[in-house]
């Protein structure tokens, strides 16, 4: 007569109440702890946690071809041992170990934290001394030589190879030019304390400090206010900054006055000209030339003549400098003035001798003809 073995069972997903040592049960719900799994009474018996021995669970992941990578499932390698495929999730990685007799260090291979898209990076065939490895862009990685020759060149001359490796590139300025340093795998290029330009040296910025105690300049003429070219806005000229109070900086120039076109000497100006020179601002003031002028034609307007020595009848003047009350000017030498002082006290008449030709005053007519 036919025998049936059974064995306890449960539809959900847990085991039943007890399970004594040794006994099977099966259960027959979907995940749990005992879902689609065997499991038999644990060895120390009364109602421990039975031991999970099979089941359909672990069935279904062996339920696809042998080096195949299937969701869900084990991995089954082929008969050469491989499979098709695997990936490592949450930025895992693949660590290669060094050999157990050197340690337990490890060199870990893994994606990139973020990635755009899927990448797939294709190695090349096979490997080549002394080359490195380049991709093309789309993932294919292909061997590729070292550069071992630099092309140099500059503004002038033929251009030159430096072979990487063996050769020296050196960087060399010019006397009294260009220098150059190097150090700590640095090298600075920059300007000697005492710089020679043969050529020209134009600069296009727009303010040029110089900090020179003396400055000589070889041109015989200077330009001014070049960009003054369409029209007539920009006073010309220079000025220098001074303090002889210890206080206050004041500045003192010569400029050509564009709203007159007049030169003009001027000093105590407190405020620095800009493009113009302020004539009403704080300070300022006529300055005072030192100097002896020549000129064909000088109209003198708007003032007087101060502080000047007798001016020679030669040059217009009378050659005095003062004249009593009841003087009279005379020309008793050639080319020279002289004041007669009538005397204040008696009444003369002015007498011209012949013979000395003199002028005189005088107060005795002693003979003659008078008509």
């Amino acid at each position: 007569m036919a025998q049936t073995i059974q064995i306890k069972r449960s539809t959900g997903v847990g085991k039943p109440s007890a399970v004594a040592q040794g006994e099977l049960f099966y259960a027959y719900g979907n995940n749990g702890t005992y879902g689609k799994r065997l499991a038999i009474g644990n060895v120390s018996g009364g109602g421990n946690t039975p031991e999970i021995i099979g089941g359909s669970y672990f069935m279904d992941m062996l339920d696809h071809t042998p080096g195949t990578l299937t969701a869900s499932s084990a991995i089954l390698t082929d008969s050469d041992n491989r499979v098709d495929g695997i990936g490592l999730k949450n930025h895992g990685g693949v660590k290669l170990h060094e050999l157990t007799a050197n340690g337990t260090s490890s060199t870990t291979i893994r994606s990139a934290a973020a990635l755009a898209s899927n990448i797939v990076y294709t190695l090349p065939a096979a490997p080549v001394n002394g080359q490195f490895l380049t991709t093309n862009g789309s993932g294919d990685l292909a061997w590729n030589s070292v550069g071992t020759v630099l092309t140099i060149g500059a503004d002038s001359g033929s251009n030159d190879t430096v072979i990487v490796g063996t050769d020296t590139l050196t960087f060399e300025g010019t006397t009294n030019e260009v220098e150059t340093t190097v150090s700590n795998n640095k090298i600075t290029i920059g300007l000697p304390t005492n710089v020679t330009i043969s050529g020209n040296l134009t600069v296009s910025g727009t303010t040029t400090t110089v900090s020179s105690t003396t400055v000589n300049v070889a041109d015989s003429m200077l330009a001014l206010a070049t960009g003054n070219n369409s029209s007539d806005a920009l006073d010309i000229g220079f000025y220098g900054l001074y303090d002889d109070s210890g206080s206050q900086d004041e500045y003192t120039g010569l400029f050509r006055d564009a709203t007159d076109q007049k030169w003009r000497l001027f000093n105590n100006l407190q405020v620095a000209p800009t493009t113009t020179v302020n004539t009403a601002g704080a300070g300022y003031g006529i300055a005072t030339l030192v100097a002896n002028l020549e000129s064909g034609a000088v109209a003198i307007t708007g003032g007087s003549i101060t502080g000047i020595t007798d001016l020679a009848v030669a040059d217009g003047g009378t050659g005095i400098s003062s004249v009593p009350a009841g003087s009279i000017i005379a020309a008793n030498t050639a080319n020279t003035f002289t004041a007669l002082d009538g005397g204040g006290g008696t009444d003369k008449v002015l007498l011209y001798t012949a013979s000395s030709d003199q002028v005189s005053w005088t107060n005795a007519l002693d003979g003659g003809t008078y008509t």
